[in-house]
């Protein structure tokens, strides 16, 4: 296999996390029944190749994982490049904890966490974007059917009222409707990318609002379902916040850092995070970790407050979506009212123009 075959195997593997979560599972129910984990692996591979063949790209991973620990590697090392860096940093903190089959679990219960609130989000977006979708299809279709025909009867300067701004928008639209599409699309080029990117300064107060709120909310929740698994795991809480500083996007580093940099300092994980300012991953679970941090039995907790989110974090997303939704909804339908009254006073006001002109 060449190194690009080999690169298309791994990334068409990251995007099945389906197939990962089942493979995670599957070998965490193996370990925790005392099979040795060279068995386990060669088992699901070679089951693997007779209901799918030696190029089926779970196969071709599972080989190339057990080549590796043939030469020594660890599990956490094999799987480098395969899978998610979240994966590959919660075994590996189960392989230094010794409950490799406990982490396991932890990364197929953060998988499905994570599929659910991606799910909302996606779900939330589909229908406004459906929405723009056919406000942007009436504007083009009264800019370039409707109103050049009324105008090819009846003189821009004859309209007035509401007809003359519709003639004038529509004007408008085809002189410059590719160059505002254009800007659209770089406006939310630039969005998405200072989502991970954009640390401080005003962003922080603009956390504090969708959209840019819904992505903190997303991004918190993942923060803290891994850190609850990894304290869970047996990490300890500043080497947990290591973990997840290290290969997180700027945005995630700078606060994740700046709890580590409170944390020593002397403070708990929760004031660390309070007296951080930037409110991550959210107010309420800065206060109960706060809480909890000063008792025994915090990995427990954490566990507990990791689940919680999963719920709430969705339960969140999707209440930002029904507002956008409504927004959508409403703006659309104005839209839509302006242009077919604007289309309405043209009718009356050419059949004016027209019994005029009659006369």
């Amino acid at each position: 296999m060449t190194e690009f075959e080999k690169q298309v195997n791994r990334f068409l593997f990251r995007m099945n996390s389906s197939g990962r979560r089942r493979l995670w599972l599957k070998l965490a129910k193996l370990l925790s029944n005392g099979v040795p984990i060279m068995d386990a692996l060669g088992s699901m591979n070679e089951r693997r190749i007779a209901s799918a063949g030696k190029t089926d790209g779970l196969s071709i991973a599972l080989t190339s994982w057990m080549d590796s620990l043939r030469n020594g590697s660890r599990l956490s090392d094999a799987i480098k490049n395969w899978v998610d860096n979240d994966e590959q940093m919660l075994i590996a903190a189960g392989e230094q904890s010794g409950s490799l089959h406990i982490a396991l679990v932890s990364v197929a219960e953060i998988m499905e966490a994570k599929k659910k609130i991606k799910a909302a989000v996606i779900g939330g977006l589909a229908y406004p974007l459906i929405m723009l979708l056919i406000a942007l299809s009436v504007l083009i279709m009264f800019s370039y059917k409707i109103i050049p025909e009324f105008s090819a009867i009846v003189p821009d300067d004859k309209w007035h009222g509401i007809a003359r701004i519709i003639i004038d928008f529509a004007n408008f639209t085809r002189s410059w409707l590719w160059l505002i599409l254009l800007g659209i699309l770089g406006s939310l080029g630039a969005f998405f990318m200072s989502l991970p990117r954009w640390t401080g300064g005003l962003r922080i107060r603009l956390d504090k609002h969708a959209p840019y709120s819904i992505y903190r909310v997303m991004q918190g929740g993942s923060w803290m379902i891994s850190f609850a698994a990894l304290v869970a795991a047996g990490v300890r809480v500043e080497n947990a916040l290591q973990y997840l500083a290290r290969d997180a996007s700027p945005w995630l580093r700078v606060r994740t850092n700046a709890c580590l940099t409170g944390m020593r300092s002397g403070l708990n994980v929760g004031d660390a995070l309070a007296r951080s300012g930037y409110g991550f991953p959210d107010l309420d679970i800065i206060d109960d970790l706060g809480v909890y941090s000063k008792l025994s039995g915090f990995d427990v907790a954490a566990a507990i407050l990791g689940k919680e989110w999963i719920v709430e974090s969705v339960e969140r997303i999707q209440s930002m979506m029904k507002i956008i939704f409504g927004v959508s909804v409403l703006s659309v339908g104005l839209f839509i009212a302006f242009m077919v009254g604007g289309l309405i006073g043209m009718e009356l006001q050419m059949s004016s123009i027209m019994q005029s002109s009659y006369k």
